[in-house]
């Protein structure tokens, strides 16, 4: 069990630091464009749709890291007033409707991905980018965030 939640975690290391990829080459795409027209009066066109698609990136692989590292918002005002049993089974009842919810989310962005592919839907700007390639990481990183979750509640039986 411990080797399945160890490569769990690993995929969320992996899917962060592909997150931070995405990051930097937002940074660079806008500085890039700010540049050009500061210098040749010229712009690149695509930096505010392809900003936006890798920005949705960035997040989507970043969730599932930032849960396993106890970084998303938490509000424990009320249930760290009560018993410890009752809190624990409060905390795997929780991640198992956040579980479930993620892993319907990704199951429905995969179905939207798949029917942007079939359909070869483009975006309505001047890169015309088929829309399957920056919706495809809604499903993938929910996906993983219910296998982060999936090996939190493993976590909290050992």
């Amino acid at each position: 069990m411990e080797r399945k939640t160890n490569l769990i975690d690993r995929i969320s290391d992996f899917l962060a630091v592909i997150s931070a990829f995405f990051l930097f080459i937002i940074i660079f795409l806008i500085l890039l464009n700010i540049s050009l027209m500061a210098v040749a009066n010229k712009s690149i066109l695509i930096t505010a749709e392809y900003s936006g698609y890798m920005f949705a990136a960035f997040v989507m692989f970043g969730l599932a890291y930032t849960f396993k590292e106890k970084a998303h918002i938490r509000i424990t005002f009320l249930v760290n007033r009560l018993p410890f049993q009752i809190k624990k089974f409060l905390y795997i009842l929780s991640l198992i409707i956040a579980g479930v919810i993620s892993f319907f989310i990704a199951y429905h962005a995969g179905i939207m991905v798949y029917k942007a592919y079939v359909y070869k839907m483009r975006a309505d700007t001047v890169a015309q980018t088929l829309l399957w390639i920056p919706q495809s990481c809604l499903p993938i990183g929910f996906f993983v965030l219910g296998l982060q979750i999936i090996a939190e509640i493993l976590k909290e039986f050992r």
